[in-house]
């Protein structure tokens, strides 16, 4: 799955829900708001998707493997107990492979924590933290939600990409 493919499928799905709703609201039909509010639409799906399309050109153009790991603020007082037993192995991950992987921490309350949404597209209510991932060159080789994953489970994925 390439992130930059994934991005465009979440962008474009909820572009065509944001049109729907438009629609719904002013009583118009979806071919006449695609063309009445085409500038509108356009501005405000590029502004909601700016920071995560930058994160996202950002990963693509790491040339090591890298680590996401997207996890709740460690200052917020409603710890996320799976975020914090999760730290271990993925400290244990940056030590052994240190400069050969790119770590990457997103907070997921802040705009680049969007990222959860693009990977983790499944309808919840509820997000399941920690999401962590392993990509290549843009491409996501696989992903964990709401779960410690062992450190062998992480270093089998990153093992076959670096060598």
């Amino acid at each position: 799955m390439n992130l930059t493919q994934l991005l465009m499928n979440h962008k474009e799905s909820f572009k065509q829900k944001f049109i729907e709703a438009l629609a719904k609201k002013n009583s118009m039909t979806v071919e006449e708001v695609r063309s009445d509010l085409k500038d509108f639409i356009e501005q405000y799906v590029d502004e909601k998707y700016n920071t995560i399309s930058q994160v996202v050109l950002k990963i693509n153009e790491i040339e090591i493997p890298v680590f996401l790991n997207i996890r709740r603020d460690r200052m917020r007082e409603d710890k996320c107990k799976i975020c914090e037993s999760n730290e271990s192995n993925v400290r244990a991950i940056e030590e052994k492979y240190g400069d050969r992987i790119e770590i990457f921490e997103i907070i997921e309350d802040r705009p680049e924590g969007a990222l959860y949404q693009i990977i983790f597209h499944e309808e919840s209510e509820e997000k399941k933290l920690p999401l962590t991932a392993i990509i290549d060159r843009g491409d996501l080789i696989k992903f964990w939600a709401g779960k410690t994953v062992d450190t062998a489970v992480y270093e089998r994925f990153i093992n076959k990409y670096l060598a």
